[in-house]
């Protein structure tokens, strides 16, 4: 299997943690990648798309959300059994829906006001 890259809002205290967990978990096949504008344009989005949701990349294939944590999960210890069960087509499709509908805006929302709250404190 060809390593993966994994593009991730360090900036989220949610996705930070979870990302941590993969990567002490992780053989080494998977780069952890923080989105900062050159991160970004190397990857072809700007930080607000990037930040919107996690992408993965392998193999010069770009993947996003669900798919994206199928791929890294399929790399990893006791999630690749958890990985399998998207692959049935009804699940997948709701997970899809659930992250792209529900958590994937919250998440986002939340890292602006946070970046917002975070460039207030700095002008003073």
């Amino acid at each position: 299997m060809k390593k993966l890259e994994v593009l991730y809002n360090s900036e989220c205290p949610i996705c930070s943690r979870e990302i941590k967990h993969y990567e002490r978990i992780s053989a080494g096949d998977i780069s952890f990648i923080e989105i900062t504008a050159a991160s970004a344009l190397e990857w072809g989005l700007s930080e607000d798309q990037a930040a919107k949701q996690i992408h993965a990349r392998y193999e010069g294939h770009l993947v996003v959300g669900v798919d994206a944590f199928v791929e890294l999960w399929r790399r990893l210890p006791y999630y690749n059994k958890i990985s399998r069960l998207f692959y049935f087509s009804p699940l997948k499709s709701l997970a899809n829906g659930l992250y792209r509908g529900i958590l994937a805006p919250l998440l986002f929302s939340m890292h602006k006001k946070r970046s917002a709250r975070n460039s207030k404190s700095d002008n003073f």
